[in-house]
């Protein structure tokens, strides 16, 4: 939500990066690239991302898409890198190997909550093209492993949630009792 030179050149450094991992992991390996934007103002860095690659991905967006396809699109996924934490939520009960590019504390947080800590890396990161390759092989090769801790995960996250909307629901009540 910034704008400025400095900013558009960390967005250019994060594009870049995710740019040359994703072409990399699919030189090494055949694979079925494809972009998913969360939210209708991911569809331009999700564009300018495809831009960067040899050859434009596919690209799912939530404008386009309801959100049951869109959450049927990411749980048939191989793995995945992202930086929306909804989406690694959301795949999760379809045990997708994922890692996630952190602008904030969600992905971090979700990420040690799996024990993962290996899974996350920070937007602004100078070797983030490195470090997301090194991240998709890890998903690729362990995949399997990062399922099943995945597994163990998916029920304390979904109680976790079923609290914060009785939290929610009990703060709205709390300010608003005739609602």
């Amino acid at each position: 939500h910034n704008h400025g030179p400095e900013v558009e050149k960390k967005y250019a450094a994060y594009l870049d990066g995710l740019a040359r991992a994703m072409t990399e992991f699919a030189r090494e390996r055949e694979c079925f690239p494809i972009l998913v934007a969360m939210e209708m103002l991911d569809r331009r860095a999700c564009e300018h991302l495809a831009a960067r690659l040899p050859q434009p991905p596919p690209l799912f967006v939530s404008d386009t898409l309801d959100m049951y396809d869109l959450v049927s699109v990411l749980r048939n996924c191989g793995l995945m890198v992202s930086s929306r934490f909804h989406a690694v939520v959301t795949s999760m009960p379809g045990l997708v190997p994922s890692g996630g590019v952190t602008m904030d504390e969600r992905i971090r947080n979700l990420m040690n909550d799996r024990g993962h800590p290996e899974l996350f890396l920070e937007v602004d990161d100078p070797a983030l093209g490195e470090k997301v390759l090194a991240m998709m092989r890890l998903l690729d090769r362990e995949g399997e492993r990062i399922a099943n801790d995945i597994a163990r995960t998916v029920p304390k996250q979904l109680k976790l949630m079923g609290q914060m909307g009785i939290d929610f629901l009990e703060e709205v009540l709390r300010i608003y009792p005739e609602f």
